[in-house]
């Protein structure tokens, strides 16, 4: 599994649930990643989208037993997720919120995020893959400007994954 989210210096991803910038060109990253793959959010992200990304298979993590979603499939356990993943051969990817990263942060390999070079009001943040000696800097992109906003690719991955 992949995270695969944007963040400001200082990895925050949200504000009221919604994102902290649009720039075309990530949008583009993150579908060129996403498409035909599987995309695991939590309830409010889904919403915030106003319902399914087109040409993926998206699945919806929440707390409410209750939720139907008609565009994506609803779990309310992680496990039952993880077990359902375990059959696909699509890639898949965790595209937030925070508490959905932080609940599948252990099962995850790479993290492809967009590194925005400002800060904005955020109340919700990104685990810091800088800090996390766990975690090693793999690939980055050079910087890239849209309307005069600085940004990059990174690509972290997980030390030592899969070995005991």
């Amino acid at each position: 599994m992949k995270i695969i989210l944007a963040v400001d210096k200082n990895w925050g991803i949200g504000k009221d649930g919604r994102m902290l910038f649009h720039i075309r060109r990530d949008l583009n990253h993150f579908k060129s990643y996403t498409l035909g793959n599987i995309c695991i959010m939590g309830r409010k992200t889904y919403e915030s989208m106003g319902g399914a990304l087109p040409n993926r298979e998206n699945i919806v993590l929440t707390r409410n037993k209750d939720y139907k979603a008609k565009d994506a499939k609803v779990f309310t356990n992680y496990r039952d997720i993880l077990a359902y993943v375990k059959e696909r051969c699509e890639e898949v990817f965790v595209i937030g919120g925070e508490k959905i990263v932080e609940i599948f942060l252990e099962y995850c390999n790479e993290a492809i995020i967009t590194k925005i070079y400002e800060s904005r009001e955020a109340d919700s943040f990104l685990h810091n893959f800088d800090q996390d000696e766990d975690w090693s800097l793999s690939e980055e992109s050079d910087i890239m400007v849209e309307n005069g906003v600085s940004f990059r690719y990174v690509t972290y991955r997980r030390k030592n994954y899969g070995k005991d």
